[in-house]
């Protein structure tokens, strides 16, 4: 099969040619515009084009042409290729006085060539390629070039400084065209689109319009979003987004477009749909759930096969052990019951090998992360979750997640828990004894004073129903939040008393305050509870009151 690739030979462009495709027959053209048209003349099967540097950012001749061989091309592949620049001279020593290389890699560059050659005087060329011939031909002592230390090597160029780029971890992604008449490539999973949205004239709020229907509407993930402008005074907007074409919310949501835009004079164009292709490929890849058979792990199953990620399940009932799942995974969550979670640690923690995250998810944290610190070796990185959400929901989107970091966090830490938020959860991170402390609060101290109620209420009242005639907003949500909790899993509520450190104060603290209270407004002293009640409201402060009655009011108003 003949690629077509933007040359010479010795570009980095070649290099991502070969990558992929190594058993093509390359042929190299001199412009982004000619591999665009010897693919639409059928010369070559493939070309291949830079289109955006982690750098300097999108190339506009890759852009303008996907839009004008859209009806005749499309994108068929991505390839993301790291870029080593360094810096090649005829002869080691001599001063230089001009750089010569393709407009990009000066660009690139620019750091390293202001703090070492302030006064070189930068040329551009059509290549990097171009950049080493003229020297070799020319024999320009006094020039470097900027390209791959192995072109820079095959041009016969001595390399004097390598890594001159200005991030460590530069990257460049290339565009693979076909022919629009191919079939695309069977979805991955991890796949992108990749579209224009060409407004012929400009209004008020049309971008807005234009990312509620990808966003809001459709709820699809914009990996990349960029302008250019036509002759006329309006911008094409070039759009990625995750999820492949044949998916079925992605095809709606193109068909939306083009249906709520199109009256508009709004042009929508489809690129083409392809595996996804990110600057920095994630570390993560398979996520290992121990005790991933309840329903949180399900849970937690759909969520992250959803978001890409292969996902291995390991619990009493499957064939799947746990030092099985533990060997093929990178991240390593522990989603068992909480009287079980330290001792499961315990077992699985000596599997885990350097390179590997490790988390646990259960609602106390001051047990469960000194048990992973402990049980695992060095080089494994260590991570608190709790989600504070049930099985029942649908989106992560708006829930808390709590993570505390550890000393022995790290970069998979932190790109784990960008996963939720990502998916547009409400991240918080603090340390296991804080967090034990507020949901002491939130947990341990609601479900107490809820079954206490229950049991006034069970005691006092032959028929719970008949409150209901009487109740208040307030107190129609306090006894719709006993039901709950009375609803849900009793054994699961004792573990999180008993295991709570933090929980014993603050139940004793509420039981003394009542206690204190109670007694005087059985002695007929209502002013220590109008005392008790104005200082709380100074302390707590006007603030906080007025957005707790604004929730409150929002509550009233939901079916």
């Amino acid at each position: 099969m003949k690629l077509g690739y933007l040359g010479p030979a010795g570009t980095y462009t070649e290099e991502a040619a070969r990558a992929a495709m190594p058993e093509a027959q390359y042929l190299p053209y001199t412009s982004i515009d000619a591999v665009f048209d010897a693919v639409a003349q059928h010369e070559v099967a493939r070309g291949l084009v830079p289109i955006e540097n982690v750098i300097q950012g999108p190339v506009t001749e890759t852009l303008d042409n996907l839009y004008r061989y859209a009806d005749r091309l499309k994108l068929v592949n991505m390839l993301a290729l790291p870029i080593q620049h360094a810096l090649g001279v005829l002869t080691p020593g001599t001063p230089i006085r001009r750089v010569l290389s393709k407009d990009q890699a000066l660009k690139q560059c620019s750091l390293y060539l202001h703090e070492h050659y302030p006064q070189a005087q930068q040329v551009e060329m059509a290549s990097t390629s171009s950049a080493m011939e003229t020297i070799i031909a020319t024999q320009q002592h006094d020039a470097a070039a900027i390209g791959s230390p192995a072109a820079l090597a095959h041009y016969g160029l001595h390399v004097v400084a390598r890594d001159i780029g200005n991030v460590q971890r530069n990257t460049t992604r290339f565009a693979v065209l076909g022919v629009a008449t191919e079939a695309y490539h069977a979805p991955t999973g991890k796949d992108a689109t990749a579209l224009v949205i060409y407004p012929h004239r400009d209004r008020i709020g049309l971008l807005e319009d234009m990312l509620g229907v990808l966003s809001k509407t459709y709820g699809l993930n914009l990996s990349s979003i960029h302008s250019r402008p036509d002759t006329h005074g309006a911008f094409r907007f070039y759009i990625e987004v995750e999820g492949h074409l044949e998916d079925p919310t992605v095809a709606s949501c193109m068909a939306a477009l083009t249906k709520q835009l199109g009256d508009e004079d709004v042009e929508v164009q489809i690129f083409g749909t392809y595996p996804r292709c990110a600057f920095n490929e994630p570390r993560l890849q398979t996520i290992g759930i121990i005790g991933g058979t309840g329903k949180m792990g399900l849970w937690f199953e759909r969520f992250f096969r959803m978001a890409g990620y292969t996902v291995l399940l390991s619990g009493r009932r499957t064939p799947l052990t746990y030092a099985q799942c533990v060997a093929q995974s990178d991240v390593v969550i522990i989603n068992v019951p909480i009287s079980n979670t330290v001792a499961v640690i315990h077992e699985v923690g000596p599997y885990c090998r350097p390179g590997q995250l490790i988390a646990d998810n259960t609602s106390i944290k001051t047990q469960p992360v000194a048990a992973m610190l402990a049980a695992v070796a060095a080089g494994v990185e260590v991570l608190g979750m709790h989600t504070v959400f049930g099985p029942a929901v649908e989106s992560v989107r708006q829930q808390n997640v709590v993570f505390t970091r550890t000393p022995m966090s790290g970069a998979l830490a932190e790109e784990f828990a960008s996963i939720f938020y990502k998916y547009g959860a409400r991240i918080t991170y603090t340390t296991p004894e804080h967090h034990d402390t507020q949901m002491a609060w939130h947990q341990n101290l609601e479900h107490f004073t809820k079954v206490v109620l229950a049991q006034v209420l069970r005691s006092r009242f032959s028929d719970p129903r008949a409150l209901d005639s009487y109740s208040s907003p307030n107190s129609r949500r306090s006894l719709i939040t006993m039901g709950r909790i009375l609803s849900a899993d009793p054994e699961l509520y004792s573990e999180i008393q008993s295991y709570n450190l933090q929980a014993p104060v603050l139940i004793q603290a509420y039981c003394e305050a009542a206690q204190t209270l109670g007694q005087a407004l059985m002695r007929g002293d209502v002013q220590a509870f109008k005392d008790s009640m104005t200082a709380s409201a100074a302390d707590l402060g006007p603030s906080y009151l007025k957005d707790m009655l604004e929730k409150s009011q929002l509550l009233e108003r939901l079916p």
